[in-house]
């Protein structure tokens, strides 16, 4: 995905009647005995935490279309994409306390990011799994719809993306995901003006002004990955 340029937009959702359940309990308690040994346990979780963080530096959008149940890691799992909506039938739960174990994946660094840190405690601490709209009322989606009706919206959604530069909506990510942690205000700024000033010189940002000015559907020129600029990403 990341190097076809002509894959501009991911869409992830679930296969069946649910996005995913979690870790798998058959084993009964003997579930996580793997993680009786912190050592072994660290080094399963920063392996896994590296694909968390491969997904949380994407340079497309990725949009997680959540169809039905989603708990546990499979909602930690989905924190790091860009937009997240949600079908009638979803019911997304943060249950790790009530199996005795703590979120994963740096979810207490990101989620209180995403939606504020008396939620995420909320959500944590109960570990109560909420319906669509009580997802949407939290800030864990950005909108419901019909569950027949959710293949369609996230294909809207990518469509609207598509109307953009590639180049401009990769910078533009970076950024944000960029400034979620960064305190320095003189820094950020310093960064989006090196982003601004490289992109204003490019092809792309001419043919957005003249479409507009002449009505007619933008042709983009630049590219992702191989257009970025050299200074890509910019810390």
């Amino acid at each position: 995905v990341e190097d076809d340029p002509n894959l501009r937009v991911t869409i992830i959702t679930g296969a069946g009647r649910g996005f995913c359940a979690g870790q798998d309990l058959s084993s009964g308690g003997g579930t996580f005995d793997n993680l009786d040994q912190p050592q072994d346990a660290a080094e399963r979780v920063k392996k896994e935490g590296s694909t968390i963080k491969r997904y949380f530096s994407l340079k497309k959008p990725v949009i997680v279309a959540i169809n039905g149940p989603v708990v546990g890691v499979g909602v930690t799992i989905i924190l790091p994409f860009d937009i997240r909506i949600a079908s009638e039938s979803a019911r997304i739960g943060l249950v790790f306390n009530r199996r005795g174990v703590i979120p994963e994946f740096a979810s207490p660094w990101l989620l209180p990011r995403i939606i504020g840190i008396s939620k995420v405690a909320e959500l944590m601490y109960t570990g109560r799994i909420l319906n669509a709209k009580e997802a949407l009322e939290f800030g864990l989606v950005s909108r419901v719809v019909p569950d027949d009706k959710l293949m369609d919206v996230a294909k809207e959604l990518a469509e609207e993306i598509l109307l953009c530069a590639p180049v401009s909506v990769a910078l533009t990510k970076r950024m944000l995901y960029q400034f979620l942690s960064e305190t320095d205000v003189d820094k950020a700024e310093s960064i989006n003006h090196q982003y601004l000033g490289w992109v204003s010189t490019k092809a792309d940002t001419r043919e957005g002004v003249m479409s507009f000015l002449e009505k007619r559907k933008p042709e983009w020129k630049l590219k992702v990955p191989g257009d970025l600029p050299d200074f890509f990403p910019l810390e």
